[in-house]
């Protein structure tokens, strides 16, 4: 069901910035005035501040659909809020999944909120990488008391980068509620998907999407260390962490494909997605 988006403020730096962002997402918005009777419309959003929301004349009736913005806040972290009620639905969230495509280049970053496609980036230093992971921790973990559980997905294709980012998450999230799994990401770079708004999906960021949809070995802490204490960590292949058949069959390749848009389109949970692509693998 399509979300409705209002804007309805009267501060032009708010504005500014908001039609900005939301220009740059693809996404639709019709801007009210102050003082006017404000639509109860189902299934809507309206993005305002949070000294002018309370001029609203049916401010009762449309108070749960106002996502308020405070000059203190923090603007990125709520252009990723607007995105979660877009894409979820939801406020309060449980579960954060990244998985990452780790290149020479570039990095592919997907998101997923509460087992629903949420975002995807591409970085081209790994300092960005953490950065951004560390803002959709913290913007979700915000709203909620319990801490939220992190899973990681790596793609294993070059290992040395790989291991020296989980080493980096294994510094940075030391907390039981934090999982680390292994992908063999062979032939994730060969796919090409479009999104919602029919526009291709960047390369590592189709491969990170991939990346997802496939099961892979856990790494825990202690297991790692190992790894680091053998000083093994530059000649690790990605062959000890093949998981995965390297599927070459046109139909389940095609079938992978209708799946993938299915999950940016929001239409398919993640863990629905990789339960189909499991029975596609059986029935073949």
């Amino acid at each position: 069901m399509k979300t409705n988006i209002f804007v309805l403020t009267e501060d032009l730096n708010f504005f500014y910035q908001l039609n900005k962002e939301l220009k740059h997402l693809q996404i639709e918005f019709k801007v009210l005035n102050i003082g006017n009777k404000i639509p109860d419309i189902p299934n809507s959003i309206i993005l305002s501040t949070m000294k002018e929301m309370y001029k609203f004349k049916n401010f009762d009736n449309i108070e749960k659909k106002i996502l308020p913005y405070a000059k203190e806040d923090d603007f990125e972290k709520y252009i990723i809020k607007l995105l979660a009620l877009i894409r979820i639905s939801k406020k309060s969230y449980s579960e954060i999944v990244f998985s990452i495509d780790p290149g020479t280049k570039h990095i592919g970053l997907v998101v997923f909120l509460d087992d629903y496609y949420l975002r995807s980036h591409t970085f081209y230093e790994t300092d960005n990488l953490i950065k951004k992971i560390h803002v959709y921790i913290n913007t979700f973990q915000e709203s909620i008391t319990n801490p939220l559980n992190l899973i990681f997905k790596f793609g294993g294709g070059i290992m040395p980068i790989t291991l020296k980012l989980i080493e980096k998450i294994f510094n940075d999230f030391n907390e039981e509620r934090l999982r680390v799994l292994l992908i063999d990401e062979a032939r994730t770079s060969k796919y090409r998907i479009r999104d919602d708004k029919e526009k291709k999906l960047p390369k590592d960021e189709a491969a990170a999407l991939f990346i997802s949809l496939r099961e892979g070995i856990e790494i825990t802490q202690d297991h790692f260390k190992t790894f680091i204490e053998q000083k093994r960590i530059n000649k690790l292949k990605a062959k000890e962490f093949q998981v995965n058949p390297r599927e070459n069959n046109e139909d389940i390749d095609h079938k992978l494909i209708e799946i993938a848009e299915d999950v940016l389109k929001g239409n398919l949970s993640l863990s629905k997605s990789i339960e189909l692509i499991k029975s596609s693998k059986n029935n073949n």
